[in-house]
């Protein structure tokens, strides 16, 4: 009885877990990111400095499954990242499933990395989430992460 009892508890508990994720509020996510896409880790290549006091990267090429912005579906997308958030422990594997909500490319290096750290990190093996789920929640977001193109520049000529 009493074991029956801890392995309900148990089963509660994981269906508690997987709904709270399911239901986790990505727009604050959303808000901030430039990319956001589900795909496959496929490659991982350090790219060394080449002078004295430049940075390493460390460069991740993905196989996007689906997307929402700043993506391609079935196509590849590889982002580079600081090689110290490897230092750090900030990982990916081969063959990792994961959905990314990533910041935009910096304009001087083009170096991005995950919102809100893990948080913007989802494993996809892990999560019920879905991408249509994650798009219905985030369509009303409105992006600040990406800016808008200045209008066009049209001076005043005189007659």
């Amino acid at each position: 009885m009493r074991y029956m009892l801890s392995t309900a508890l148990l089963a509660l508990l994981l269906v508690s877990l997987a709904s709270a994720q399911d239901t986790a509020d990505l727009r604050p996510l959303a808000r901030d990111a430039g990319i956001i896409f589900s795909g496959t880790v496929r490659k991982i290549e350090a790219v060394a400095s080449n002078a004295p006091g430049d940075i390493g990267l460390v460069r991740i090429t993905f196989r996007v499954t689906d997307a929402l912005r700043g993506a391609t579906p079935g196509e590849p997308l590889t982002i580079s990242e600081w090689d110290g958030l490897w230092t750090s422990g900030d990982r990916y594997r081969v063959g990792e499933n994961l959905l990314l909500f990533l910041y935009p490319p910096s304009g001087d290096l083009g170096l991005t990395t995950t919102v809100a750290g893990t948080r913007g990190r989802i494993s996809l093996a892990d999560s019920p989430l879905s991408m249509a789920a994650v798009a219905r929640q985030i369509a009303s977001e409105p992006t600040l992460a990406v800016p808008t193109a200045p209008p066009p520049h049209n001076p005043i000529r005189p007659p």
